[in-house]
Formats: C-alpha cells, structure tokens, sequence
C-alpha cells in the first residue's frame, strides 16, 4: 500500500506539477497569446526600425561598464552558449529517456529545431546589432531574435521537469524552478549589457521561448494522455520506475 501511494505521489509530481508553463496557460488562457502577440510586435517593429528606446539603453549600459562588470557578464553569457546548452541538453534527454520517453524526446526536438528557427528568423528580420562603439561583444550575424535566451529557455528550462521524475520533494522542484528562471533572465541580460542584442531583442526572444516550452509542455501531456506507441510513453506512469 505505501509503495503503491508513493508511486502515486511520484506520478501527481511528474504529471502535474505545482508549476509550469503549461500549468499557466491552464489558470490564464491569455499569457501564452500574450507572449506570442508580444513577439510578433517587436519582430514587426524591429523590421520598421521602429524600436526607439533600445539605443538610448544601451547607451546608459555602455557608460556605467567597468572592467568587474565586464568580466562577470562575460562569464555568465557563457552559460547559453553552446558549449553548455547542448551538454546539458545532452544530460537532461538521458536522465529523461528511462522515465519518460516523451519529455526526452521533446527535450531533443526542440534542441535541434531551435537554431533552424533563430536562423530563419533572423534573416527575415534581418535587424542590425548594436555598433561597435556600443558593444564589448562582436558576434556576426543579424539581431533579432537572440540566441543565448531562446538556447537557455530550451536547455536549462527543462530541468525541473527532469528534476520533478526523481523526487517527490516539491521544495527540492521549487528551488530548480528558481534557479533555472532566474538563469534564464540573467542570461538574457548578459547579451544586453555586453552589447550583442538591442534590448527589444532578448524580450522578444523570452516571449518566444516561453511559447515553445509550453508548446512542448503541452505535446508531452497529450501524450501522456492518449495511446502512444511503445516509444513514447512515459515510463515514470509505471510504479516499477519508483521502486527500483
């Protein structure tokens, strides 16, 4: 009976967690909408030039740098770069595959689909980055959408979800959830202050990955839901995966 309950417990943690994107959608239909509206404005504005208070930001940023600061953003921005984001994506699918396939799998779709995306829309879009005199950072390449925060909601957004399939500890999910969107953010704002991205640009990259995290969210509960094939159900409905 309590192997029995705890593998119930397990599953309610797993299946429906205390929060995440798609637990969002659920409570305010209107976010996910949101966020997909707030992408295309800034996209649209950013093809018309129309975007006036992202110079003047960066202009604030490049006179209150030092050479601390300029450091410690340098490291953080590493932590979306490619050399982290796909090892880690790399972990999260494996420790995700022997209890459940769908969120493993999703994990690598969207790892693989996400620069195809950032390409094509950035030659649509095809917006200058900030000059050199304004930047510490020089990558080649348009501006809109930025790459580090989409590659970071991709990878890191995905761990409590992988968290929440070995324990039952909400705290213990709560704290990665924290850590993880916090990361997210700061991230996002290392591209800013080094000068890589207009400000307009990492916004409409986060709005944009929070509608394709919860899109996947949402493909891995509609298979946990319906008759999937062998390969993609969810291993961690299986009290055995709790026991052992």
């Amino acid at each position: 009976m309590n192997e029995s309950l705890g593998a119930r417990v397990g599953r309610s943690l797993h299946e429906q967690p205390p929060f995440t994107l798609r637990e969002l959608h659920r409570a305010a239909r209107w976010v996910l909408p949101t966020a997909a509206a707030l992408f295309l404005i800034l996209a649209t504005l950013a093809v018309l030039h129309a975007l006036p208070w992202d110079r003047p930001i960066t202009e604030w940023i490049d006179e209150h740098r030092t050479s601390g600061l300029n450091h410690f953003w340098r490291n953080v921005t590493e932590l979306g770069g490619e050399r982290v984001v796909y090892p880690l994506v790399a972990l999260c699918a494996v420790f995700a595959w022997p209890r459940c396939r769908p969120l493993a799998i999703a994990i690598v779709v969207l790892a693989l689909t996400r620069p195809l995306i950032v390409i094509v829309l950035k030659e649509i879009i095809a917006r200058d980055r900030p000059p050199h005199s304004l930047a510490i950072s020089h990558p080649g390449g348009y501006s809109f959408p930025s790459g580090h925060p989409f590659a970071v909601a991709a990878s890191w957004g995905f761990i409590p979800l992988v968290v929440a399939l070995y324990t039952q500890r909400r705290w213990i999910w709560w704290a990665t959830v924290a850590i993880v969107w916090s990361m997210v953010v700061v991230i996002a704002a290392s591209r800013v202050y080094l000068g890589a991205h207009w400000t307009s640009d990492v916004v409409g990259t986060l709005s944009l990955a929070v509608v394709f995290v919860a899109g996947s969210e949402l493909l891995i509960e509609w298979l946990h839901r319906h008759d999937a094939p062998a390969l993609l159900q969810c291993g961690a409905d299986a009290p055995v995966n709790h026991e052992s």
